[in-house]
């Protein structure tokens, strides 16, 4: 978001000239001139510091100077110059620019919005905090007192509510559990509200944005508290921003939630009504419905919010997604908290758990996500956590994989070999769950997943007929990164379009190995274990495997009713 003054006129002008900050800024500029040296870490030299604080009337701190940035005073003023665009530091050198001498209106309130805009964060990173202030104070029809500036700031913090899971069950209950999953704790949380909002309040007075009025008298129906409101300035900032940044009515999802996702709800309200207002209600949510099915976890959880807030008029909308597994569990959550009747999928909440908690690590530098996750787990119910996580691994999510993944190999929880929910895909031919990650390679590339990290093309983007172009061509498929089940896969033959009927199994051998039993090697030593009831470890694998005896575990077993029963589905 880049502001733009929305009107110049000479006396905005004058009030932007004359504001402590700009003023300040312009004189450091004066002094800098032509050209002033810097050091290596791009500030004015000692010596030099020292002449511009004299200029200034800065008063230096006790003792020998070290560097410009132990002067907080003066490191205020260099950032407001260079904001403002009346200095430009490059390489060891720094000179004024000629802004200084264009004093036009349009010119003057440009490089004071530039400069004011600075002070909330615009445009890389806005702070809601600050842009809450902003917007109470312009949408008020008098001053406001500290207090209610604090409170509103509070109040536009994200609610501790939502959809995440519960280690005991599973299930979704709320973000505490989600908060605690990924280390946080919220008894960390300290209220500064009261401190931003006197700093916040501080910088718009700096720029004439807002003025303090003397305090309350503190006689007994008074509170003794500074009271504040916008000048002219302020509301021509405020207009430049929840006016002049809103998404224009043809964005599309993309460019409005760039601009909804890094301000408060409540201004982000303001800020879509243009869009909305060219759109009835069920045409805005499938928008952002069909923009939400292919984004990452963290801007469709922005998408749905948006939408879930929209109206009941939008329900048209959401009932076209309630059908569809996995992301329709959105639709789903929304009717049913409206009170309609929708079909029961079993595996929306742990879906849904999966959606919060992958959106919720993505904030987390992924160096730092496996100590994270593990650390929140050291004293978990290892029992109850495998079960949860086993939930969330059957859901059918498409990072379900890949975070369960880095859970259990972070916590060190082992999960139980039960089988989950039958996958839809190769994983059905080969008989695993689909419940860890898996990469086809083959001369030409690898695929899978797509991911940056993993290098790995999208394996949907690419048909068998493009990779097995003819026969005796050959390409690997490996299963679960950890285990490492390689499997070899070749084209024997290629049949001509009208004799294939369906996809069927042909022949097999063997039970497809539990999940999670170690590969190849630990496969091998589970068998000998169940076949041994005097094994160390027989009792706790039948435990794990959750039979009876050994005899219910048959590693030669195979049916190709069952799988050709889950093939079926392919076409």
């Amino acid at each position: 978001m880049i502001p733009q003054p929305p009107a110049a006129t000479p006396e905005l002008a004058e009030a932007a000239l004359n504001c402590v900050a700009l003023s300040r800024a312009r004189k450091l500029a004066e002094w800098i001139g032509a050209s002033r040296q810097l050091t290596s870490s791009g500030v004015l030299k000692p010596a030099l510091a020292m002449e511009a604080c004299s200029a200034l009337g800065i008063e230096l701190p006790p003792g020998r100077l070290r560097t410009a940035l132990d002067v907080d005073e003066l490191m205020r003023d260099w950032e407001v110059a260079c904001s403002a665009g009346y200095i430009i530091p490059a390489g060891s050198r720094v000179h004024a620019t000629g802004r200084l001498a264009d004093a036009t209106p349009q010119n003057v309130l440009r490089d004071w919005l530039r400069a004011a805009s600075t002070e909330l964060g615009l445009p890389a990173e806005p702070c809601p905090g600050c842009l809450t202030i902003l917007h109470e104070l312009n949408e008020a029809d008098g001053p406001l007192g500290l207090a209610h500036l604090a409170e509103a700031l509070r109040s536009a913090e994200p609610a501790e509510d939502g959809d995440a899971p519960c280690l005991d069950c599973g299930e979704v209950h709320d973000l505490p559990g989600l908060a605690a999953l990924v280390g946080y704790d919220e008894d960390d949380d300290v209220d500064d509200s009261l401190g931003h909002t006197e700093s916040a309040v501080v910088g718009l007075v700096s720029y004439g944005a807002a003025m303090a009025l003397a305090d309350v008298p503190a006689d007994p129906g008074g509170s003794g508290e500074a009271w504040v409101r916008l000048t002219e300035l302020g509301r021509m900032l405020a207009e430049s921003i929840f006016v002049g940044c809103a998404p224009s009515a043809d964005a599309d999802v993309a460019m409005l939630l760039e601009v909804l996702s890094v301000v408060p709800s409540k201004i982000a309200e303001r800020m879509a009504a243009p869009w909305l207002a060219t759109r009835s209600p069920a045409a805005a949510v499938g928008e952002l419905l069909a923009y939400a099915e292919s984004a990452e976890p963290a801007q469709r959880m922005v998408a749905m919010a948006f939408a879930m807030g929209i109206g009941q008029e939008a329900a048209p909308a959401w009932r076209e997604w309630a059908d569809r597994p996995g992301f329709g569990a959105y639709a789903r959550l929304w009717l049913t908290e409206q009170g309609e009747e929708v079909a029961e999928y079993p595996g929306d909440q742990a879906w849904l758990a999966v959606e919060a908690l992958t959106a919720a690590s993505a904030a987390i530098p992924a160096e730092f996500t496996s100590l994270v996750l593990g650390a929140a787990l050291e004293n978990a119910d290892a029992g109850e956590a495998a079960e949860a996580l086993s939930l969330m691994r059957a859901s059918g999510h498409p990072d379900a994989a890949r975070f369960v993944e880095s859970v259990t190999a972070a916590s060190g929880i082992r999960l139980p070999a039960g089988r989950a929910a039958r996958p839809v895909g190769i994983q059905q031919a080969m008989g695993w769950e689909d419940g860890h990650l898996h990469m086809f390679s083959t001369p030409r590339r690898d695929y899978g997943s797509p991911d940056p990290e993993l290098g790995h093309a999208d394996e949907r983007e690419v048909t068998v007929a493009e990779v097995l172009a003819r026969p005796g061509a050959t390409m690997l498929y490996l299963y679960d990164f950890g285990d490492g089940w390689e499997h070899d896969i070749v084209l024997e033959k290629v049949l001509p379009p009208d004799s294939v009927v369906g996809v069927s199994c042909l022949a097999g051998q063997g039970a497809c190995p539990p999940e999670d039993c170690g590969g190849a090697w630990g496969y091998a030593s589970l068998k000998e274990a169940l076949a041994d009831p005097k094994h160390e470890e027989h009792e706790d694998l039948l435990d794990w495997l959750g039979f009876d005896s050994a005899a219910d575990f048959d590693p030669a077993q195979f049916s190709h009713d069952e799988v050709n029963a889950g093939l079926s589905q392919l076409l």
